[in-house]
């Protein structure tokens, strides 16, 4: 089995972990009920859509960062087993919360709708970011020169892919109204910028001057800040 055909399949492992837990918490016994308000519809596609984009284009973004390779450590792993279980946890909750109208934030379609924005201009980033990383590292990693990614999303942030993740992680506990699946969702986020303060000193090491004058002009997570 391919190396590229074994990360294909984590990939779909993963996409129907996170679909399942979003069914199993809000009930499969109301299905219906759970694709009845069109903001919920709109993310459960959007989640689909991205999935599928990634498991059929870019499975080599989704493994690597942007150096060819990146050591994980044990803190690495734990650090990921963390960000993993958090975000399994605000999908889960996010859900019930939503249904058994618990700890709900409030009963606004606005803010719903907020949420499905938000998740739509997450996906947008993570995925264009993930296609134009796997674009360059494939030829980076045929011809062996490596360079350091500063065009398309890199352009306007530093760390598309995290920007694009955080607007997700947001999105979704309001997508569901709940106010404790947005804390948690929130907390998730501590892994991802540990994450990008690693990969910020491997790049300054790898890439020295051009990396020191490429923070100078490019905000580090939020782009026109």
């Amino acid at each position: 089995m391919s190396y590229a055909l074994k990360i294909k399949i984590v990939l779909f492992g993963a996409a129907s972990l996170i679909f399942g837990v979003i069914l199993m918490s809000w009930g499969f016994d109301d299905i219906n009920g759970l694709l009845a308000h069109p903001a919920r519809t709109g993310l459960l596609l959007l989640l689909l859509v991205q999935f599928l984009i990634i498991i059929l284009f870019v499975p080599l973004a989704w493994t690597r960062g942007r150096l060819p390779a990146e050591p994980i450590d044990e803190h690495n792993r734990l650090v990921i087993f963390i960000g993993i279980m958090g975000i399994l946890l605000f999908i889960m909750i996010s859900p019930f919360s939503d249904r058994h109208e618990w700890m709900r934030l409030s009963d606004s379609d606005g803010l719903r709708y907020f949420g499905l924005f938000m998740v739509t201009l997450g996906v947008f980033f993570s995925t264009w970011a993930a296609v134009h990383l796997c674009q360059h590292l494939t030829i980076q990693v045929q011809t062996n020169q490596y360079q350091l990614v500063t065009d398309g999303p890199f352009k306007l942030v530093r760390h598309p892919r995290d920007f694009g993740s955080i607007l997700i992680f947001i999105g979704i506990p309001l997508v569901f109204l709940s106010s404790l699946g947005l804390l948690l969702a929130f907390l998730s986020t501590a892994g991802l910028f540990e994450r990008i303060s690693r990969e910020e000193k491997m790049l300054q090491q790898q890439f020295q001057e051009e990396w020191s004058t490429y923070t100078q002009k490019t905000k580090c997570l939020i782009p026109w800040a």
